[in-house]
């Protein structure tokens, strides 16, 4: 556990998952009921940072459940505090802030009865309940809770609470538009972000920086700021894919860990067999056969028809899809799921195209489900719903269209050569590039460029 509290600080939450997941087998052999607490705790926030929502609620559940067995009132009460916390985060994760502030509320008072980090979990708190009253737009009472926890902070380091703290001020002064007010308090997020390790963090004062510099006009900052955000959300995706994908290939391993021992005592009971099997046949045999002449002269002989089963078909076709590595495009006809949870995704997709992230080389069903904060059975059921077509040709349609529309807006685009194009849409290969580009346009590359009329000189 104390290296994956470094790794936390460090802001490596994939490490820090990693390693206290370690610690949980171990300390699930004992009965340590307070580390068990604080461990299933630490998961639950660290997969809640990761995005990884369904693992961090189950941990919630873990916590909740073994919280009960803990005998020292602080501990338990501090526990129960962090608990809390977790679920108004899960609260804030589906939009429903007023539960969110009610469970803040009821941290608050577990932790009035501890004495380690009160002041810490204090001002965390006050900075959450001054994010809930933002998003409920009561800004009046957001400035309040965010004073309180700069007030409660006063004596302790700057920490990345205190970068939320500000980048939440900076938001609300933007939204009454005193942009002094707002670019002193992004001053100030902006340099702990500079600092600071969380990638979540920077990215959320980005966000604000974006709305800062497109407010004032100051275009050279708002395309420095996309550049940077594209390149921190790219890494964000791609940490918690990476993760993802480990998850799988462990469980991966693991199954075929128990299949190995499976197959052993089917070795062994096998072996059992073949020795027992010609003893009893030495003695059962010679019985069976004078049985069976005793029957063959009573027993008429019946035809006998084998029924046919038509083969199903199973039409294989070769695939001409760039498939990212190691991605199933599973989709099941049974999948249901809320026209809420349908909009949700459709919103992050759109957000996912207007950004051109997929042109990625290494986009994946799993990176893109991370992104749109779903798994990849529902968002699976929701492209081929909503757009009519699967995962694959989805992406590569929205790379040759990308590159279609370049080609015809820019000059310079019909001067690259085919390789550059290819690499600029995100195909592994001009093959492939060339393949889909024909499919979707109806021409190949340089048969499109022939097409497009020159523009007349002046």
């Amino acid at each position: 556990m104390l290296t994956a509290s470094l790794y936390q600080q460090r802001a490596e939450t994939i490490k820090s998952i990693e390693y206290a997941l370690k610690a949980e087998k171990i300390v699930n052999d004992t009965d340590e009921v307070n580390w068990k607490a604080r461990i299933y705790g630490f998961l639950a926030t660290q997969y809640r940072i990761a995005r990884l929502l369904t693992p961090a609620k189950e941990y919630i559940v873990k916590a909740s459940a073994i919280v009960e067995q803990i005998k020292r009132p602080q501990i338990a009460n501090t526990v129960r505090g962090l608990i809390n916390q977790e679920m108004a985060h899960n609260e804030m994760a589906n939009k429903r802030y007023t539960q969110a502030i009610a469970y803040i509320q009821q941290s608050e008072q577990y932790f009035e009865s501890t004495a380690e980090n009160r002041g810490f979990f204090k001002m965390e708190n006050e900075q959450l309940l001054g994010l809930n009253y933002y998003l409920l737009e009561d800004y009046d009472k957001s400035i309040e809770h965010y004073q309180n926890a700069l007030r409660v902070g006063i004596d302790a380091p700057e920490n990345y609470v205190t970068a939320l703290i500000h980048n939440g001020l900076a938001n609300i002064y933007l939204n009454r538009e005193n942009l002094l007010k707002a670019e002193k308090h992004l001053d100030s997020a902006q340099r702990l972000a500079d600092k600071s390790y969380y990638l979540q963090l920077k990215k959320e004062v980005n966000e604000t920086a974006y709305r800062y510099y497109a407010t004032t006009n100051k275009i050279d900052k708002v395309l420095f700021i996309k550049k940077l955000q594209d390149s921190i959300v790219s890494e964000i995706y791609k940490k918690s894919a990476e993760f993802v994908d480990n998850s799988y290939t462990n469980l991966g391993l693991e199954i075929k860990d128990q299949q190995r021992r499976s197959k052993s005592k089917i070795a062994f009971l096998i072996m059992g067999l073949l020795v027992v099997f010609p003893i009893t046949l030495y003695f059962i045999l010679p019985q069976f056969r004078q049985k069976q002449k005793l029957i063959s002269k009573n027993v008429v002989d019946k035809k006998v028809e084998k029924q046919q089963f038509p083969l199903p078909d199973n039409p294989e076709e070769e695939s001409n899809k760039d498939q990212p590595s190691g991605m199933e495009n599973e989709t099941s006809p049974t999948v249901v799921i809320s026209d809420q949870i349908v909009n949700k995704i459709m919103n992050r997709l759109e957000e996912f195209e207007g950004k051109h992230l997929y042109v990625k080389r290494d986009i994946s069903l799993s990176y893109l489900a991370i992104y749109c904060d779903t798994n990849a059975k529902y968002l699976s059921f929701v492209i081929n719903s909503q757009k009519k077509k699967d995962f694959y040709n989805y992406i590569n349609e929205l790379r040759i269209n990308y590159i279609a529309k370049r080609l015809i807006n820019d000059p310079y685009y019909r001067r690259l050569k085919i390789a550059a194009l290819t690499n600029e849409a995100g195909f592994s290969s001009q093959s492939k590039f060339a393949q889909n580009f024909r499919k979707v346009t109806g021409m190949s590359p340089s048969e499109f460029i022939k097409s497009i009329p020159e523009e007349p000189e002046e």
